[in-house]
């Protein structure tokens, strides 16, 4: 069969198959050989959803409602990951494929053409070198076993990671039964659905970034991320501008070319629109809390205070509707534990929470009026840069409505016909001077001398060597004589 004939058969993924029927039960990959899925989608019963629904709980309730399923296209780069049943399934769908191509083919040329009496097989579709032969796609459809992992996982500091389970196999419980998949894209719909899981988890990142960089700061407050956040994109901006400026004139200097501007209030209005999960998260973390949760609190108080105010906008919202602005309530544990129990457990579960990490045994560094060193780094090199004034632009010698004069009255005329260059109806050499009451004109068919100097403008145009009236000799020639319209102004 010809290479573009087997090019076309297996351009569309083939599927979908479970992945615990179409992949061999011995094949689980780890460290940096994880199977890679694209074009993800999930699906909680007969719903699209994204990762904002199934990975919304900090603290996930015991019992899940619905198990969720997740779609994707594997591409099968060795055949040793299938099942034997999972060959069988593709063979026979390989050639069903071919089947139809062959009766397509005879259709369209009116000539009954035989079906191939041999069959293809995977083995020969993928060669006996490896890399060398075709390769093939599949849908495949898991079942979710363990929370999406992103930008969290060891060795993957940039992925997402999701977790299958072989409903098969009564040993699903054990971490070493399930299957890991490495996701590289998602659908459009996926990915819609997804913004705050993601958005949540990459300021999550950047706060590991932040605590491990800077160690003498015991516990962060809002405006210590803002800061650090501003330095870190100040710092990369020489070395990672993405938007580069138009070639520059040859009398222009050449300026090397920034990130775009990030302002002080598009970094707090994104710490703002995930401050209560990312107190939430937090606070159900085991070990040491990097993060001041009495000036958390105050912070999520002021975004309460924010978002009530007209003409608020989507200023600190997140991607999903938000209702926990609602509350008459600001700053009081019970109100925070209110809104943290929108991700998983009670509110009363939230508030002991609250109150354990404002005890005397964690102390906030709320009333500390001393900075340390890093924090004092932070805060001095964020800081915007004074402005530079341009030394032309001085204060006006006199007052600007202390005379008459400042009065301007309508610009003239004159100004808007010499901004245009001269034009002449068809059929005609006289041109009229445009400006009312003049009767300035010049007849192109008497121009007169021009003098001795045959390369004037005048001479050119007194011979008529143009060919047109946007002659650049013709418009020179225009141009000095109708100097004229500068009396009319």
């Amino acid at each position: 069969m010809a290479p573009s004939s087997i090019e076309d058969l297996i351009k569309e993924p083939f599927g979908p198959y479970p992945d615990h029927f179409l992949l061999d039960p011995k094949w689980k990959p780890e460290g940096r050989n994880l199977p890679q899925l694209r074009n993800l989608r999930l699906r909680l019963g007969e719903q699209f959803i994204g990762l904002d629904t199934c990975e919304r709980y900090v603290d996930p309730p015991a019992k899940p409602s619905s198990p969720v399923s997740f779609f994707g296209v594997l591409t099968i780069e060795d055949l040793g990951w299938l099942s034997e049943r999972g060959k069988t399934a593709l063979e026979r769908e390989l050639n069903k494929r071919d089947e139809k191509r062959v009766a397509k083919r005879s259709s369209q040329n009116s000539v009954r053409t035989a079906t191939p009496r041999v069959g293809l097989t995977l083995k020969g579709l993928y060669g006996q070198r490896p890399a060398r032969g075709s390769r093939i796609r599949v849908w495949i459809m898991c079942e979710k076993h363990t929370p999406a992992m992103f930008m969290t996982a060891k060795g993957y500091p940039e992925s997402l990671l999701i977790g299958s389970k072989d409903p098969n196999d009564p040993s699903v419980n054990r971490k070493s039964r399930h299957r890991v998949y490495e996701i590289l894209s998602m659908d459009t719909r996926t990915y819609s659905l997804s913004t705050n899981f993601l958005e949540r988890y990459r300021l999550v990142t950047f706060i590991e970034k932040v605590v491990a960089q800077y160690k003498t700061i015991d516990q962060f407050e809002v405006d210590n991320f803002v800061n650090a956040y501003l330095l870190m994109h100040k710092e990369k901006t020489w070395s990672h501008a993405t938007i580069f400026a138009q070639d520059p004139l040859d009398d222009e200097e050449l300026v090397k070319p920034r990130l775009r501007h990030v302002s002080h209030a598009e970094v707090r209005a994104t710490f703002a629109a995930h401050s209560g999960w990312l107190l939430a998260f937090y606070l159900r973390k085991s070990g040491h809390c990097p993060i001041d949760v009495r000036s958390w609190c105050e912070f999520i108080g002021k975004v309460r205070v924010a978002k009530r105010a007209p003409r608020s906008g989507t200023w600190g919202q997140t991607y999903e509707d938000d209702d926990i602005w609602a509350s008459d309530e600001d700053d009081t544990p019970a109100a925070i534990a209110k809104t943290l129990a929108k991700f998983g457990g009670t509110a009363d579960i939230w508030e002991k929470r609250i109150l354990s990490a404002l005890s005397p045994t964690n102390p906030s560094r709320l009333f500390d009026d001393e900075l340390s060193d890093d924090e004092t780094s932070i805060a001095n090199s964020s800081k915007r840069r004074p402005l530079a004034y341009d030394p032309d632009f001085s204060e006006p010698s006199t007052p600007g409505c202390s005379d008459s004069e400042d009065d301007f009255g309508p610009p003239s005329n004159a100004f808007i016909h010499m901004a245009h260059p001269p034009t002449l109806r068809p059929g005609r050499f006289v041109w009229d001077c445009p400006i009312s009451r003049c009767d300035f004109s010049i007849n192109l068919l008497d121009l007169g001398q021009a003098g001795n100097n045959e390369s004037l403008p005048e001479a050119v145009v007194r011979k008529k060597q143009f060919d047109n009236f946007k002659d650049e000799q013709l418009q020179k020639y225009l141009s000095r004589k109708l100097n004229h319209i500068e009396i009319n102004k």
